[in-house]
C-alpha cells in the first residue's frame, strides 16, 4: 500500500470536511462504497458533523432534501461512482426548482480508469446538467493540496446560497490505496469568504401599485419561515389587501393570520361567477406557482391588468404567460418593502367583500364534510383540526396537496407545511419526510401522501428504522392514481382508464407495513382519524394510518364543493 496516496488523499478530505463543518454544515447523508472510503471516513470522523447512512442512494438524497428543508441549512451527500451518483438526480431536480441548498459529492475514478472499462466508471463530469448552480471537478486528492480542499468546499457553500440556495456538485476522483491514513490529522485555518448580502429593491415602479384599493396576494408554496409569513401578513394588513395563501405557503396557519385577510378557499372562490364581479387591480403572486387549477382559470377567464411575480429562485413562474411585472427578490424583502412604501388601509368595501367569500366558501365546505362520507377532504380537514401547535406537515404531490389546497381551513395554529412543489413529481415522500423529522426534533411529524407515492419509496422505511426517527404517516389509499379520474380521459369510452391511468396496484399496504414493524391504524370515520393521529403522535416510532378512499367519490366531493360555493356566494 503506497502510504503517501493515503495520507495525501485522506488528509484533503479531512480539510474539504474541516471546511464545510466550520461554515455550518451540520449533517451529512452518506450511501455506503468503496470509491468513496475517504470521503466518507473523513466526514465521519469531522468534529462537528453527524453523518447519516442510507443504502439507497435516491431515498438517501430525499433525505438530505427533507433535513435541509427542515433546517435550512445545506447538506452533503456523499455516494460511489457509476449508477450510484445517477440516483441522486431526481432529488438534485428537485432541490434545484425548490431552492434547497444541497452539496452532492460523488466519488470518481481517476483519470487513468476513465474510458478503459473499468468498473462503476460512467461519465460523471456536469452529470445533472443544468440542475445545479455550480458544478467542482476536484482534482485528484493525492495531486493536490489541503489548501486546495479548504478553497473548494468554502466555494461549494457559497454557492449551494447565494445568488440564490440550490444543489452544488463536486466530482471527486480518488487514487487507490482508499483506506484512511492512520498518520494525524495537520489541523489546517478555515477560510471565512461567506457573507450573507442585503438584498435591495428599487420602490419607484411599486408606488404605482401600492395606490390600486383592489389588490390580492397570491402565496404559493414557499420553504416554511415565520419571519416571512409575518412581513407578507404585515404587507396584506397595511394595504387592505387578501392573501390567498396555498396550504404549502405557510401563511394559512399560524398566529399571523390574526392580523390581516387570509383566504383558504382560494380553489372554490376563484372556481365561481362570483370572482368575474370581484377583479382585482393588481395581483402580487409570491413563491412557487399555487397549487389551485381554480387560480389558474381565473387567470385565463378573469385575468388582471397587473400582475407582479415576485421570485428570488430567479423561475418567475407563469404558465399562463400573463405576468406584467417580474421582480427577483426574497419574499421577505419584498413585503418588508411594500409595507414600508404603503400607508395603513382601514378595511375597505374590497376587504369586506372577499372576507365575506372566505366566510361563506368556509362554511359551505365546512357543512359538505360534514354531511358527506369519510374521505379525503374530511382527511384533510382532520389534519387541521389535529394536529398540535407547532406540528410539522409533509404533504405529497398528486392529489393530496390538492386536497389540502381545497379543504384545509386557515387557523391561528402555526403548522408548518412542507411540500416538493419544485418540479412536483411523487418521487421520495416518506424519505423527505423522514429528513424533515430528522430535522425537527421533539416535534410531532406527519406525512400525508397517496398510496402510489407511497409504494414508489419504500426504501426509506431503513432510514426511519435506521434513525429512530418518529413519523405518522397518513395515506389516502384509492388503490391507484385517483388524480387522473379528473381529466376528460376519464370519460372517454374508446381508451382504457383503468390500465393506462388509473393503473391499479392491488397491494395490501397494512400488510407491507406491518412487514417493515411499523405500527397500523385504520379509521373509518373522521373521529377514528382523530383518535389515531393523537397515539401515533405520541408514540417513539413510526405509524401509518390507511385511509381507504374511492377516487370517483373525490372527484365528486370536488366538484360539489365547487357548485356549491358558487351558488352561496351568488
Amino acid at each position: 500500500m503506497d502510504e503517501s496516496i493515503s495520507e495525501t488523499s485522506y488528509n484533503w478530505c479531512r480539510s474539504l470536511f474541516h471546511q464545510f463543518a466550520s461554515n455550518g454544515v451540520e449533517h451529512v447523508a452518506i450511501s455506503p462504497g468503496s470509491r468513496s472510503t475517504p470521503l466518507s471516513a473523513a466526514a465521519d470522523s469531522t468534529e462537528g458533523l453527524e453523518t447519516s447512512i442510507h443504502i439507497d442512494e435516491r431515498s438517501g438524497s430525499y433525505f438530505a432534501l427533507g433535513l435541509a428543508k427542515a433546517s435550512s441549512k445545506p447538506v452533503v451527500l456523499i455516494c460511489t461512482s457509476g449508477t450510484a451518483a445517477a440516483n441522486y438526480l431526481p432529488a438534485v431536480v428537485e432541490a434545484f426548482y425548490s431552492g434547497v441548498p444541497l452539496i452532492v459529492i460523488t466519488a470518481d475514478r481517476p483519470p487513468e480508469l476513465q474510458n478503459r472499462g473499468a468498473p462503476q466508471t460512467i461519465d460523471q463530469i456536469a452529470l445533472y446538467g443544468k440542475h445545479v448552480r455550480s458544478f467542482f471537478q476536484s482534482q485528484v486528492p493525492s495531486d493536490s493540496t489541503q489548501n486546495d480542499a479548504l478553497l473548494l468546499a468554502s466555494e461549494a457553500f457559497k454557492q449551494s446560497l447565494k445568488p440564490f440556495p440550490g444543489p452544488v456538485h463536486i466530482n471527486c476522483p480518488l487514487r487507490e490505496p482508499l483506506e484512511p491514513s492512520n498518520a494525524p490529522f495537520p489541523i489546517v485555518e478555515t477560510i471565512n469568504n461567506y457573507e450573507a448580502e442585503e438584498e435591495k429593491i428599487d420602490t419607484s415602479e411599486l408606488d404605482r401599485f401600492i395606490a390600486f384599493e383592489k389588490g390580492l396576494i397570491v402565496v404559493g408554496p414557499l420553504n416554511p419561515d415565520f419571519s416571512t409569513c409575518e412581513k407578507i401578513a404585515e404587507l396584506g394588513n397595511a394595504t387592505g389587501w387578501p392573501i390567498v395563501a396555498d396550504p404549502a405557503s405557510g401563511m394559512r396557519n399560524g398566529s399571523y393570520t390574526e392580523n390581516c385577510l387570509v383566504v383558504s378557499t382560494g380553489e372554490h372562490i376563484f372556481r365561481s361567477s362570483w370572482v368575474k364581479d370581484h377583479k382585482p387591480d393588481v395581483i402580487v403572486q409570491i413563491g412557487k406557482m399555487p397549487t389551485s387549477k381554480g387560480y389558474k382559470l381565473f387567470l385565463n377567464d378573469v385575468g388582471c391588468e397587473n400582475i407582479i411575480c415576485v421570485d428570488n429562485l430567479g423561475f418567475f413562474p407563469d404558465p399562463e404567460n400573463v405576468v406584467t411585472y417580474k421582480i427577483q427578490i426574497s419574499p421577505s424583502a419584498l413585503a418588508e418593502t411594500m409595507t414600508n412604501v404603503s400607508s395603513k388601509k382601514e378595511q375597505t368595501n374590497w376587504n369586506k367583500a372577499w372576507e365575506n367569500a372566505e366566510k361563506v366558501s368556509t362554511r359551505v365546505t365546512k357543512q359538505l364534510i360534514d354531511s358527506s362520507i369519510f374521505d379525503e377532504a374530511a382527511t384533510a380537514r382532520c389534519l387541521g383540526e389535529e394536529l398540535p401547535d407547532g406540528s410539522c406537515l409533509f404533504v405529497s404531490n398528486s392529489m393530496p396537496i390538492r386536497d389540502l389546497d381545497a379543504f384545509l381551513p386557515s387557523s391561528t395554529k402555526l403548522l408548518k407545511i412542507f411540500s416538493n412543489r419544485g418540479a412536483n413529481g411523487i418521487d421520495g415522500v416518506i424519505s423527505t419526510a423522514a429528513g424533515i423529522s430528522k430535522g425537527s426534533p421533539g416535534v410531532p411529524t406527519v406525512l400525508f401522501t397517496g398510496d402510489l407515492a407511497f409504494l414508489h419509496d419504500l426504501s426509506g422505511f431503513t432510514a426511519l428504522k435506521r434513525l429512530e426517527l418518529n413519523l405518522t404517516i397518513v395515506v389516502v389509499d384509492n388503490n391507484g392514481g385517483g388524480i387522473f379520474s379528473f381529466l376528460p380521459i376519464a370519460e372517454t369510452e374508446a381508451t382504457d382508464f383503468q390500465k393506462l391511468f388509473h393503473t391499479p396496484h392491488d397491494l395490501d399496504i397494512e400488510t407491507i407495513a406491518s412487514t417493515v414493524g411499523v405500527k397500523v391504524f385504520k379509521p373509518e370515520n373522521f373521529n377514528d382519524l382523530s383518535k389515531a393521529l393523537k397515539k401515533s403522535i405520541t408514540t417513539d416510532t413510526t405509524s401509518l394510518i390507511h385511509v381507504i378512499t374511492d377516487a370517483k367519490t373525490n372527484v365528486s366531493t370536488h366538484r360539489l364543493t365547487n357548485a356549491s360555493v358558487n351558488e352561496a356566494l351568488r
